[in-house]
């Protein structure tokens, strides 16, 4: 058993904006609570007869969308899409899997940590949310013209004269899925895991807007991910196993000769392919991984900061606290206890 919907932007993006309202109002209802009332945020929580979780919808300045989704749906969710050269979209998964296809580009999936950004011509496809699948993620929507404010004195030339300039094979590998740098991932995560009171909540969602964009153009601009082109597909699909094989062995880390005898890619080779691809160094960028999968553990469990110290990799908690310190500002107890203040 299947639910299938379809949006189309014949009718401009305000229609298609109102097209995914009605989709949301079709297995989920609005959460109608005094607390959650508000002219730019609608939260659709799942009806139990489709799954679980919810969609928490926020209008942003210059009528940017933004999707924060944590659900799990017990049959299949097919959204086929066709739509114009003027829609814009971002899509982050935080965690799970989202099934795409593109009638021009294929079958592809977002899994954690990846970044997809929509083409800039005519597209349709489908997207999948298969049954019993967690899917947790972040997507901010806008006619094109309308992100030109996000770039503040820059304009949307900026956008222009980097992401939309690169040739077709790395346009299309964009679409596709990139694993995204930690500062892009990090600022997703905020967003994902926010927890400040509604009335300041649409201008910190605006900054991270701002922010997530301001780290694109500028990871394209210094060439960190374009120079990526000089690895052959054999090397780049190889390098890009790394992160996955790191957070799988937090406790026992390989060495970048371990690594590259798996992979069949000289040192040499590896450790600059990935700092092409990635903007840093293998364990650095690491690194900083564990320290974002550390921001959700200490906002969505009750373990404690040693506990989240051993699941991240840090066989000491001292070490844990300095690291987070270093690359957040504050220790991993005053960041969860602002935030439960925050929400309180």
């Amino acid at each position: 058993m299947e639910h299938r919907f379809y949006i189309n932007s014949q009718n401009g993006y305000a229609g298609m904006i109102s097209q995914y309202e009605k989709v949301y109002t079709q297995f989920a209802s609005i959460r109608s609570s005094a607390n959650h009332q508000s002219p730019n945020e609608i939260i659709y929580d799942i009806a139990p007869d489709y799954g679980e979780g919810c969609i928490k919808v926020y209008k942003l300045m210059e009528n940017v969308i933004l999707v924060i989704l944590d659900v799990v749906f017990h049959h299949d969710v097919i959204t086929e899409f066709e739509l114009s050269q003027e829609y814009f979209e971002i899509e982050y998964c935080v965690d799970g899997c989202l099934s795409i296809r593109e009638d021009t580009v294929g079958d592809m999936c977002l899994f954690p940590n990846d970044l997809s950004i929509s083409m800039s011509r005519e597209t349709r496809g489908s997207v999948k949310r298969c049954a019993g699948q967690k899917y947790q993620g972040v997507s901010i929507t806008a006619e094109k013209a309308a992100i030109a404010s996000y770039f503040g004195s820059c304009g949307i030339e900026l956008w222009e004269e980097t992401i939309e300039r690169l040739k077709h094979e790395l346009r299309e590998q964009y679409y596709q899925g990139i694993n995204a740098p930690p500062e892009i991932a990090t600022a997703f995560l905020q967003i994902f895991h926010d927890r400040l009171p509604r009335k300041s909540k649409i201008l910190f969602f605006e900054s991270k807007t701002m922010e997530i964009l301001s780290n694109i153009v500028s990871y394209d601009s210094s060439g960190t991910l374009i120079e990526a082109a000089s690895l052959d597909e054999f090397e780049s699909y190889q390098i890009k196993k790394i992160p996955k094989i790191l957070m799988g062995n937090l406790h026992g880390l390989p060495t970048v000769r371990i690594l590259s005898k798996e992979l069949g890619i000289n040192k040499n080779k590896l450790a600059k392919g990935f700092k092409k691809i990635y903007g840093d160094t293998i364990f650095s960028y690491h690194r900083k991984m564990c320290l974002q999968h550390s921001i959700s553990l200490l906002l969505d469990t009750k373990k404690s900061i040693n506990e989240i110290a051993l699941d991240v990799g840090y066989s000491n908690p001292s070490n844990f606290c300095y690291a987070f310190k270093k690359q957040y500002g504050i220790t991993p107890l005053q960041y969860r206890t602002s935030s439960v203040q925050l929400v309180n």
